[in-house]
């Protein structure tokens, strides 16, 4: 799968449409306005991964839950002026698209630029969603350049970092309502986003460039 068609898929997850339709100017509701904003902001995440004093990485995700899926469906549809018809067309097939796993959204930073290859065949990174119970490797890991609609959906983005989708062909419980992590490891150490309630959040969002 080329980048651009990554691009296009995680659009489709995340908004129930083919394509995403860059946004120019600043959109009607705002990045950190109404339900999509608390929901996604409660179900994102962020570690950074230090040795001694020097800065290897960073890393925030966002959990993609049944009702963050669903909200953020509905808040780019209103940015696209989509009417209600299209709008639940794009529900219909984010809802069938959740079936296949659960999926993270993850933006990564590495100091040393090379190490950054969570999608590369032979990643020096290991990915694993642990509920306590249930430790599944990640089945799918797709990273793409970022537009400005994901920038609109998802402000804590660093221009300096790599956008990933990331799928686990999760055979556990459900995880609503429960902590889990989602951890990111390799030789240089190990960055654990914790999503349970005491887990650190992204930064408080800010309006993209």
């Amino acid at each position: 799968m080329t980048r651009a068609a990554a691009a296009s898929t995680l659009l489709l997850l995340i908004a129930g449409c083919a394509s995403g339709v860059p946004l120019r100017r600043a959109p009607v509701p705002g990045p950190e306005a109404g339900e999509w904003a608390l929901l996604r902001d409660a179900a994102s995440r962020r570690i950074s991964l230090y040795d001694g004093f020097v800065h290897r990485a960073n890393a925030s995700a966002t959990w993609f839950s049944p009702r963050v899926r669903e909200a953020g469906v509905r808040r780019q549809a209103e940015w696209e002026g989509k009417n209600a018809t299209e709008t639940e067309e794009a529900v219909a097939i984010g809802r069938s698209d959740a079936l296949l796993g659960e999926e993270f959204l993850v933006a990564f930073y590495t100091a040393d630029r090379r190490a950054n290859d969570l999608d590369a065949s032979r990643s020096i990174w290991h990915l694993e969603l642990d509920d306590g119970e249930t430790r599944e490797p990640a089945s799918e890991i797709v990273g793409f350049p970022t537009d400005a609609t994901i920038r609109q959906l998802f402000p804590y983005v660093d221009p300096f970092e790599v956008v990933y989708r990331v799928r686990f062909k999760w055979t556990g419980a459900p995880l609503e309502g429960r902590p889990f992590t989602l951890r990111i490891s390799s030789g240089l150490g190990a960055l654990v986003l914790d999503f349970g309630p005491d887990g650190e959040r992204t930064f408080t969002p800010r309006l993209a460039p």
